[in-house]
Formats: structure tokens, C-alpha cells, sequence
């Protein structure tokens, strides 16, 4: 009766790592569009700070722009100083950041990378919005970014904060993915329409995920394998004197 409550009570233990676990991340990719370094062109009258434009099919750091061929200000990175219609445009961290409406007109443009490391792996995709309220609606109410993988929609990130401050407002969107594929290709677009002249795009982050046992649970699995080996020991020991 001994050996049977004690083998239940070992598997019991050794049932619990697939309860209990907690999750590490190893960083694959990671950018806040602090380089190339904004030339600080110019904004229109009024205004403070400067942004660099990008054509579509441009490199922009590690990132390739994407957008309707011919457009030459399909992307934006706008520095941290910028100001325009007494609205402030600082970055999520660091001093650049990038607007994925371009200079002159929205549509459906934005960036994307190609990246490795993912074969039968779960994996997070961080990336902050901003947003302005803006009463004049020149930047729109509202900010969506559409993250694609593979071109099929994984997120649709709206940031509606803002509203009563004058400046960009960042915040955080996560998605996460399993893929079977060892290559993935993260796309990242503007979802405002052609009147919202900003859309606030920064700080990502990609990571694959591992599911390890926490600590608490590799002590209840070695105390489920001695309990095991306890008992093994405990048979042998009977054995032998029985056998005497």
C-alpha cells in the first residue's frame, strides 16, 4: 500500500512542470530609428526640429520602406524636437522616431524586415504608437498601425490617447506569433487615412519565447525523481532480504 501512495504521489510531482512555467525571451531584432541621424531638414514655417524623408524601396536603417512606387516621402524620421500648430512630437526614447504618413499624404506605407531564427518557435513583436489629438485634425484624432507577417494581418495597433494634450503620445502593442517557418517578414504600415498627416511608429522589439519550468518547479522535480528513487531503493532493499 506504501509503494502505490508513494508512486502516486511522485508522478504527482513530476506532473507539475507542465503546470508551472514561466517564459524567456532571446532578443532577435530590435530598433528605435536612432541611425541614419535626421540632417534636420527643415519643417514648415512655424515649426521646430526637422525630419529626413524616404522614397519607397529605400533602405532606412535595417528596415526597407515600403509604399506606392514614385513616392519619395513615403516614410519619415522625424527628431524628438519637432514641433508644428503648438503640438509637440517628441520620441518614445531616444531623439528620432519614425512617421509611417510620410510628409505630404497618407496611405498604405510603412516598413519591413526580413528575419531569421523562428523555426517551430513561439515569438513577440513590441512597437509603440503615438498619437496626437489634434483640434484642427491637420494630425488626425487617432493612430493605427497594421503589423502584417508573412503579408497576412497578425495587428491592428490604434492609439486613441492624447486627447487634451498637446503632444505625441506613446503606446505599447504586442503581438504573438508561433511559426513554422525559420524566416518571417514583419511588416509595419500606416492605418490612418490620407487626412491624418502622423502616424506614430517606434522602439521594436522581436523576441522568440521559451517556456522553462520556474524554480519552484525544478525543486518539486527533484524531489519527484528521489521520491522514485526512493522507492527503487526501498524494493531492492526487500528484495534482498526476502531473498535471505
Amino acid at each position: 500500500m506504501f509503494r502505490v501512495s508513494a508512486l502516486i504521489y511522485a508522478v504527482s510531482f513530476l506532473a507539475v512542470p507542465l503546470l508551472s512555467t514561466q517564459a524567456t525571451a532571446s532578443l532577435i531584432f530590435s530598433d528605435g530609428f536612432e541611425a541614419p541621424a535626421v540632417t534636420h531638414i527643415p519643417g514648415p514655417s512655424g515649426s521646430s526640429g526637422g525630419y529626413d524623408n524616404y522614397a519607397s524601396g529605400a533602405a532606412l536603417g535595417p528596415w526597407t520602406v515600403v509604399g506606392p512606387a514614385g513616392r519619395s516621402d513615403a516614410v519619415s524620421v522625424v527628431t524628438t524636437d519637432f514641433s508644428q500648430n503648438g503640438i509637440t512630437f517628441p520620441a518614445q526614447a531616444g531623439k528620432q522616431w519614425a512617421d509611417l504618413a510620410g510628409q505630404d499624404s497618407n496611405g498604405n506605407e510603412g516598413v519591413q524586415i526580413s528575419l531569421s531564427g523562428f523555426l517551430n518557435k513561439a515569438y513577440s513583436v513590441s512597437f509603440w504608437v503615438g498619437n496626437v489629438v489634434d483640434p484642427r485634425q491637420v494630425f488626425g484624432t487617432t493612430t493605427t498601425v497594421n503589423l502584417l507577417v508573412d503579408g497576412k494581418l497578425a495587428l491592428s495597433a490604434m492609439n486613441v490617447d492624447g486627447t487634451g494634450q498637446p503632444t505625441q503620445v506613446w503606446k505599447q502593442f504586442t503581438y504573438q506569433g508561433f511559426s513554422t517557418s525559420d524566416a518571417l517578414l514583419f511588416t509595419f504600415l500606416s492605418g490612418d487615412p490620407p487626412s491624418d498627416f502622423s502616424s506614430g511608429f517606434d522602439s521594436v522589439v522581436i523576441n522568440t519565447v521559451d517556456a522553462v519550468p520556474e524554480p519552484s518547479t525544478w525543486a518539486m522535480l527533484v524531489l519527484g525523481f528521489a521520491g522514485v528513487g526512493f522507492m527503487a531503493y526501498r524494493r531492492k532493499s526487500r528484495s534482498v532480504l526476502t531473498a535471505g
